[in-house]
């Protein structure tokens, strides 16, 4: 007995000593499994069906830093090559927007009852970029056909035709027009849309707020999004990330408008040619030092990106921030984010709000910077996020057997 009774106690301290130190070390705590947050028949398919959602995310030591987390990703992880086929979409005011279609290596399952997925990227990515590379094979290794990355206007050497380019807001949201020429090329086929950071606010605005202007076609299963920016000016403004983010993108963009650095086959060069006009002799004279002229800034580019559509930072902010959208999603809709996510952070009113909508689930980690979730210490494999994406697509399409 008294043996029985030591290793009882031995075990005891070892579990109490695990406890104690994964509650106060700063590294160790941020290894554990995601909270799961919603209320309606999606959060109930993710909690009776996922297996990552059980599973513990261990960031490498190397990678506990958010911001140099992002980096590693982009620095080390490689990208699978993959063939397209590019479509060009004639929008109804002229616009041209440029899909492309992922091509199928040989080996990789084909299920037809899968639906067919369109990838919007984030504001930096295109379809060549690693991370969009690598979450199309992901879906492709599992069996889903038809990929497509969206390119919004003016980018990866797509023409501009209008004044103004993409953006989550209102008319300037161009996700019906991809939808509805591609329910032409497709008749019959389901539509799952996926996105990361920016392309996943084009998502939530296309399935809240924007069904108002187009009704979000009957085809569209639902949605899955990661590293989703909540509020737009918590994002540019809250905190640390005046230090992270804004203030180093608002010299950058200083930078480059000064020294005339103009290719005219991107999108940051076309976008530089807009703004160059309007900005380069104000730029001259400010440092961008001071909050105030970064606020100024981020104003004027806005309004002659959109073309006058968004007059200010906080008509953008309003309008572009998913928090203030919410409450009434057409489709199911899963979100990914971290909670030390310096470029999209998300708050507990944010929380508190998206657990309100009984058709969207929060998965909210530890940690995982912003699009990053390194799993090894070396990325040069599929990384943690992208197989998270693939478990809650697959999800997302079978969610219709769960009640609320």
């Amino acid at each position: 007995f008294s043996t029985i009774l030591k290793q009882w106690y031995q075990r005891r301290v070892r579990v109490m000593a695990k406890i104690l130190f994964q509650k106060t070390h700063p590294v160790i705590k941020k290894w554990a499994v995601p909270e799961i947050f919603g209320t309606g028949r999606i959060a109930n398919a993710v909690r009776d069906r996922s297996k990552l959602a059980d599973t513990i995310f261990k960031m490498p030591l190397s990678c506990t830093n958010p911001v140099f987390a992002s980096f590693y990703r982009g620095k080390f992880e490689n990208s699978p090559a993959l063939s397209n086929k590019r479509f060009y979409l004639d929008c109804d005011d002229g616009g041209i927007i440029a899909i492309d279609k992922m091509i199928r290596r040989i080996g990789n399952p084909v299920n037809e009852d899968k639906p067919l997925v369109l990838i919007f990227p984030g504001a930096t990515e295109t379809t060549y970029s690693t991370k969009m590379q690598t979450l199309c094979a992901a879906y492709l290794n599992a069996g889903y056909d038809d990929v497509f990355i969206c390119n919004y206007r003016g980018r990866c050497h797509t023409p501009l035709k209008t004044p103004q380019f993409s953006f989550p807001v209102e008319r300037l949201n161009d996700v019906h027009s991809i939808v509805d020429r591609v329910i032409n090329l497709y008749p019959g086929r389901k539509i799952l849309l996926s996105g990361n950071c920016h392309g996943g606010q084009f998502i939530v605005d296309y399935l809240t707020v924007g069904q108002m202007l187009y009704p979000v076609a009957r085809q569209i299963v639902g949605g899955v999004v990661h590293s989703v920016s909540w509020d737009s000016h918590d994002t540019v403004f809250r905190g640390r990330n005046y230090i992270r983010y804004s203030k180093p993108w608002a010299k950058r963009v200083k930078s480059q408008l000064l020294k005339g650095q103009q290719q005219s086959e991107t999108f940051r060069g076309r976008m530089m040619e807009k703004l160059g006009d309007h900005l380069i002799g104000w730029l001259s004279t400010v440092s961008m030092d001071d909050p105030n002229d970064i606020a100024l800034l981020f104003e004027r580019v806005i309004n002659n990106l959109t073309d006058g559509t968004l007059s200010n930072q906080k008509d953008y902010q309003r309008k572009a921030s998913p928090a203030c959208k919410i409450g009434n999603t057409a489709r199911p809709l899963i979100v990914i984010n971290a909670a030390d996510d310096p470029t999209a952070p998300i708050s507990f009113e944010d929380i508190e709000g998206i657990k309100e909508d009984k058709n969207i689930c929060l998965w909210l980690f530890a940690s995982g910077g912003h699009c990053a979730y390194v799993k090894h210490l070396f990325p040069t494999a599929a990384n943690f996020i992208d197989e998270v994406m693939i478990e809650c697509s697959d999800i997302v399409v079978n969610v219709e057997q769960y009640k609320d």
